[in-house]
Parts: C-alpha cells; sequence; structure tokens
C-alpha cells in the first residue's frame, strides 16, 4: 500500500464521525437518544390511541356487517362511510366483513362442535361468476370469505398467497377458505 493512502486512511475515518451538520461525533461515546422523554411519552400516547381507534372501528364494523346480514342487505361497508374514517377504514373494513359471515352454532348431536348457521335469505350471487348459476359452494361462509380475500388481492396487484390471511378466518376451515382463495384469485 503506498504511504500516500495510509496518510488518508486516519482522515477518511475522521470525516466519517461527523453528522449530517458537520458536527464531529465522538464513535465512542455514549449517543443521546432519539426523543426526549416527553416526545417519547407522546409517540406512546399516540400510538395507543391509534390502536383504540381501530379497535373501536374493528367492533363497529362486525356489529354493522351482522346487521346489515341479518337484515339480508348486500355487503356493503360504503353503506356505512360516516363510521370510519381514512385511518380506521381497513379496521372496520375487516370487523364488517367478520360480521356479516353467519354465526357458529352448535351442530345437534354433534357434541356442540361449532357448524356454520346458514341464514335463511338466498346468498348473493357471487361477483366474477356468470349470472344464473350458482357459484360453487355458495352456502360455505369461509369458502365466500376465501374468495373475498382472493378477488381483493387478485384486483390490488397481490400476488397470490392464501396463507398471508392466516389469522383472519378460523383455521379448522382452513381448505374451505384457500379453495375460495384460489377461484377468485384465478377467475378472470
Amino acid at each position: 500500500m503506498s504511504p500516500r493512502l495510509l496518510l488518508l486512511c486516519p482522515a477518511l475515518l475522521l470525516a466519517a464521525c461527523v453528522d449530517p451538520n458537520g458536527n464531529y461525533i465522538n464513535p465512542f461515546a455514549p449517543q443521546p437518544a432519539p426523543y426526549s422523554p416527553q416526545q417519547e411519552q407522546w409517540r406512546t400516547q399516540n400510538r395507543d390511541q391509534a390502536q383504540q381507534e381501530n379497535q373501536y372501528a374493528y367492533e363497529r364494523g362486525v356489529s354493522d356487517g351482522r346487521a346489515d346480514a341479518n337484515a339480508g342487505l348486500s355487503k356493503s361497508v360504503a353503506r356505512h362511510y360516516q363510521n370510519y374514517t381514512p385511518a380506521t377504514q381497513q379496521a372496520y373494513q375487516q370487523g364488517y366483513d367478520q360480521g356479516y359471515l353467519p354465526p357458529l352454532a352448535p351442530l345437534p348431536g354433534a357434541g356442540g362442535v361449532p357448524q356454520p348457521a346458514w341464514p335463511s335469505q338466498p346468498q348473493p350471487q357471487v361477483p366474477g361468476y356468470p349470472s344464473g348459476s350458482p357459484a360453487p359452494q355458495s352456502n360455505d361462509p369461509y369458502y365466500q370469505q376465501g374468495y373475498d380475500y382472493g378477488l381483493r388481492d387478485r384486483v390490488s396487484g397481490r400476488p397470490s398467497d392464501p396463507s398471508a390471511h392466516t389469522g383472519r378466518y378460523d383455521p379448522r376451515y382452513r381448505r374451505s377458505f384457500e379453495r375460495g382463495y384460489v377461484d377468485a384469485y384465478n377467475s378472470r
């Protein structure tokens, strides 16, 4: 290595220890916290408030979805635009989707194992299927839920990945959910 390069090394190391304002930073000194205690407290309070607002929006979505399903109305979050803000729209949508599903009721003689309770009103046609022909598995709420998520992912340009929605459906009905997801994602 040439002596010139050896002389440049300490200068380069010192130049690397300068903040964007040109102030020297001692790399061995303890670094100050990025936020003051007051700023950190403010950030924590805002984070907690945002989580609380999302929880309220989710619960309101469940309630509105359940009410729409019981009234036989079509699935439409836009009908309840006044119940969420742009920041809480996703939480409300998830709650609405969950509330619109039929409730689980134990089957008689099945030992109390929850099974989907089917609503008495006819199931709506699923988008993407020709009118007049019923969608496959139209009476299966987990298939329908998978279909909704698959359609949403396809339209938004996301890759096909039903496992990305794990935790949003009952794991006992994974096959039904995935079948609906794949059918919707691959439909044109």
